[in-house]
């Protein structure tokens, strides 16, 4: 992903399914909270995410291709959210199929096999942590207080750490043209930014609005953190200037983890935190 200026960024939709897996041994079921339900199959790296910080990692016998899971957790590559494996999905037996969003092939399958059709939606942090509290409602065994916490924490500790109350338009996407993608309203960026105390920099409607250079100047962000999984920061701040801006205020966040609302939210919260400093 190093060539993130000749637009080897994903898609915003396929960018919104892609998350790095944690850093969890696979975890082995209880023998009190047993469930019939072993071979889920999961589409979407920050849900497969929180069945490993769940605990419930067992339960998984297919993920999709963008999700990356410890090497502890051996499981099958079931395509991708466009382009699904329906045979493997099928062969393997599976008991469930989870779902960011909504696949017609996939609702389709899981009528024809007779098991479950979940959907999930990751756009804010309430939706976050609602999927947290579906999956331990669901599973017994499954536990994410721990990470709902760590996420409330975090956020409280930096709004009363006496860190700069500034504006802060959170970038994810550059356009040849110029047209740059912000995340806008009803998203977990915005969540975050107003959680720390700061304000968010954004059109007031559309959820992931383009505004040109223009725009960027008259909104007048006192920073701007570009988003940008595996990205060359050099590159990216050499093309905001290229764009006629300065970089003065400018901060590239450029781990795997950026633009996913899984199990990374605390240490995101942390890594924007510091951009005030």
């Amino acid at each position: 992903m190093k060539k993130l200026l000749s637009l080897s960024w994903l898609s915003i939709s396929a960018v919104l399914l892609l998350l790095t897996g944690c850093g969890k041994s696979k975890s082995e079921p209880s023998s009190e909270l047993q469930n019939p339900d072993t071979a889920a199959v999961v589409f979407g790296p920050s849900l497969a995410e929180l069945f490993v910080a769940g605990g419930i990692d067992y339960r998984l016998a297919a993920v999709d291709r963008f999700t990356i899971l410890p090497d502890s957790v051996q499981v099958q590559v079931a395509g991708d959210f466009l382009s699904p494996s329906l045979e493997l999905i099928y062969s393997l037996g599976t008991t469930s199929i989870h779902v960011i969003g909504t696949n017609q092939s996939l609702v389709d399958l899981a009528d024809r096999m007779g098991i479950p059709y979940y959907n999930y939606s990751f756009d804010t942090l309430d939706d976050v942590f609602e999927v947290c509290r579906e999956l331990e409602s669901r599973y017994p065994d499954a536990e994410l207080d721990e990470f709902i916490f760590s996420v409330e924490h975090k956020l409280d500790s930096v709004a009363g750490s006496g860190l700069p109350r500034i504006s802060i338009m959170p970038v994810i996407y550059f356009q040849e043209d110029g047209a740059i993608t912000v995340a806008g309203r009803g998203t977990f960026f915005e969540d975050i930014i107003t959680g720390i105390g700061c304000e968010h920099a954004a059109p007031e409607t559309g959820t992931y609005p383009m505004v040109s250079v223009e725009g960027v100047m008259e909104m007048a962000p006192d920073i701007i953190i570009v988003f940008a999984p595996g990205a060359d920061s050099e590159e990216i701040l050499n093309r905001w200037e290229g764009y006629g801006l300065g970089t003065d205020n400018v901060t590239v966040l450029n781990g795997d983890h950026v633009l996913m609302p899984g199990s990374h939210l605390p240490e995101l919260i942390v890594e924007i935190s510091r951009c005030l400093e």
